[in-house]
């Protein structure tokens, strides 16, 4: 069982069963048994409300992206005989033919399996594709669709190796990011230009999907020279940031730009942040007052600042994981300009090939000083941290295309997480009182499996079955455990098995509390 894939909201409980009597059992062909000890009550699953509000848009011909309303822990969607549960009001369907009319069904599914009835819609993508989106942009779009996307002449990459794949996407592929932090720095800079008919000077548009409820994407313009350091976690002098969460979009500016006082009223949008599986396209639009942050045409948000640089260089990192689908432009045309930076060691020369050479040095108090270097200077006096700055002709390739292995598609999840908290307020790492009622939280991230066991203290408790009407999907459990009927003084341990449709490895977690030797 694949313990990444899918992660995303977890619903609601109520209504706590009363009387639990016995250890109870009922059996399904092919299903595991459940059973529910005579110490444990179990807090009920609502049932899965049908969907409301159904919507549809496309940021390809070929493709759709349907939303609706719903707060389930997770969602059916079938379509031309093809199925897929995801874990948001959200799905993207690619691959579709873009004059073909679809119906689409979207059911919500509880912890336990159960459906509801269907939400339908019917939608053609060529009917709600914006063709004219990319038309304030200059040179051509990059399509992160394979390793020449990552050609070494227009983007320098700081990643592991081993975390960058190629992930099917419809027809074709894109590049999927699963590492901690991923950056993508552009040698192609932007110049800003006079105002478009939007009143733009520039714009950076990325159009990216999460991966996981944590997945973070920033889109940064760098004045120069900081597009020659290192990605860190401190806003570089001068910089403005697009940034990205599952949570929602901001735009983050260095404190010293001037600021405009501009006021932007923002669109309405239900969703404003990354989507786990599903694409969407941010525009960072630079205007004379103002930077704008816009999520599929849509104003999100904005910050009163005025860029002082008239060139700057984008550089997209990706926390978390994701996949990369496309990047461009707006503002002057500029030349990419083919660069390779280098850590300075004791036997690092200036490249014989190099048309200019120059050392960086990150200083205090953010900042960066710059030294120009002979090109054929040969050996560089200098250490870390300054870095070696080598500019090559354009039609050079600084390094080899990176390597992108196939990858399965999906979305991507999380492990099991289990909670304990007592009835009157009491968690651990605290002593939990010897009285009362303790509620056992049980948050399955998995999608497919078969059910779920606990175990306390290596007993099994709990039995209970997650796939009633198909599939199974992350989700939310609750047990209260009798405090009485656990020693006084212990430690107690608790164990969720997450166990997959295969049969194969179960995924684990497990937790300790300790309870108070008295009342």
């Amino acid at each position: 069982m694949d313990r990444r894939t899918l992660a995303g909201g977890l619903g609601g409980l109520a209504l706590v069963i009363a009387a639990v009597v016995a250890l109870r059992t009922s059996d399904a062909p092919d299903t595991l048994k459940r059973e529910i000890d005579s110490s444990v009550e179990v807090v009920q699953q609502q049932e899965p409300v049908t969907p409301t509000n159904a919507r549809a848009q496309a940021l390809d011909a070929d493709a759709l992206q349907i939303s609706w309303n719903g707060s389930a822990p997770a969602y059916e969607v079938r379509w031309n005989g093809h199925e897929q549960l995801v874990p948001g009001p959200e799905v993207e369907i690619p691959g579709l033919s873009p004059k073909d009319q679809v119906e689409v069904e979207i059911r919500a599914v509880n912890a336990i399996g159960r459906r509801s009835e269907p939400l339908k819609i019917t939608a053609t993508p060529d009917d709600v594709f914006d063709d004219k989106w990319d038309d304030q942009l200059v040179g051509q779009v990059d399509r992160f669709d394979g390793p020449e996307s990552l050609d070494p002449r227009k983007w320098r990459v700081e990643a592991e190796p081993e975390c960058l794949g190629l992930r099917p996407f419809g027809p074709g592929q894109r590049v999927d990011v699963d590492c901690q932090t991923a950056a993508f720095q552009s040698n192609t800079p932007i110049r800003l230009g006079v105002p478009a008919s939007d009143g733009a000077t520039a714009r950076a548009i990325i159009s990216v999907a999460g991966a996981v409820e944590s997945s973070h994407v920033r889109l940064t313009l760098l004045p120069d020279p900081w597009q020659y350091l290192g990605e860190n976690d401190v806003q570089p002098r001068d910089a403005v940031s697009l940034d990205v969460t599952t949570q929602g979009t901001r735009i983050i500016a260095d404190p010293a730009l001037p600021r405009t006082g501009k006021e932007v009223q923002l669109g309405d949008a239900p969703l404003t942040g990354l989507v786990a599986g599903v694409r969407h396209r941010w525009e960072m639009r630079v205007l004379p007052d103002v930077v704008l942050a816009l999520r599929d045409g849509v104003v999100v948000a904005y910050e009163p600042v005025a860029i002082t640089t008239p060139l700057v260089h984008p550089r997209i990192r990706i926390d978390g994981g994701g996949f990369l689908d496309a990047f461009g432009v707006g503002g002057v045309p500029e030349r990419v300009v083919p660069t390779e930076v280098v850590p300075i060691g004791p036997d690092t020369e200036v490249p014989q090939d190099a048309v200019a050479a120059k050392i960086v040095t990150p200083e205090p108090d953010n900042q960066v000083r710059v030294a120009d270097v002979p090109v054929g200077a040969g050996r560089i006096a200098a250490a870390e941290p300054a870095r070696l700055v080598v500019i090559r002709k354009p039609e050079s390739r600084p390094g080899a295309l990176p390597r992108l292995p196939d990858r399965p598609g999906g979305i991507k999840i999380g492990a099991p997480r289990l909670h304990v908290l007592h009835e009157d307020g009491a968690k651990p790492p605290q002593v939990l009182p010897h009285r009362g009622r303790i509620l056992v939280t049980a948050e399955v991230n998995a999608i497919g499996h078969r059910g779920i066991e606990l175990e306390l203290d290596g007993r099994r408790i709990v039995s209970l079955p997650t796939d009633e009407q198909g599939a199974a999907v992350p989700g939310r459990h609750e047990f209260w455990l009798d405090a009485k009927n656990l020693p006084a003084g212990s430690r107690a341990r608790l164990k969720l098995s997450v166990l997959p449709a295969d049969h194969g490895e179960p995924v684990t977690t497990e937790t300790v509390f300790e309870l108070a030797a008295t009342p």
